[in-house]
């Protein structure tokens, strides 16, 4: 299985596809799968992830690795989708509260007047 995860910078889906997307991966699963050892049939595995303020590693059978992995996958997917589901809000949102960014005023090309006081230097004493 292959996912295919749109850059940010990309057209923007609808909002609605967004959630049908999201509501299409039917298995999720944080962390990574790290080789711990070679057997005489293939690499071992250990599912690695942060739970409870933990590292947490959990051995994965080598006929659930593929299976792990692309749960792995639907993971980043779910956090993608709903990253640009997210930033698509918050546009829609400020769009319609017409909240802006502020700009600072240009300066004009006009020398700054000295000031009448002048620092002192520090004396080394």
């Amino acid at each position: 299985m292959y996912i295919y995860i749109s850059p940010m910078n990309s057209t923007p889906i609808a909002p609605q596809s967004l959630i049908e997307q999201i509501l299409q991966i039917q298995h999720m699963e944080h962390g990574s799968l790290c080789a711990i050892g070679q057997g005489p049939n293939g690499p071992y595995y250990n599912l690695n992830s942060w739970e409870n303020d933990k590292n947490c590693c959990r051995y994965v059978r080598q006929d659930k690795v593929a299976a792990v992995q692309q749960a792995i996958e639907g993971y980043h997917k779910y956090q993608q989708l709903t990253q640009e589901y997210a930033q698509q809000v918050v546009e829609r949102t400020r769009a319609e509260l017409d909240i802006g960014v502020k700009k600072k005023p240009r300066r004009k090309n006009k020398s700054r007047p000295k000031s009448s006081w002048h620092r002192r230097p520090k004396s080394s004493s």
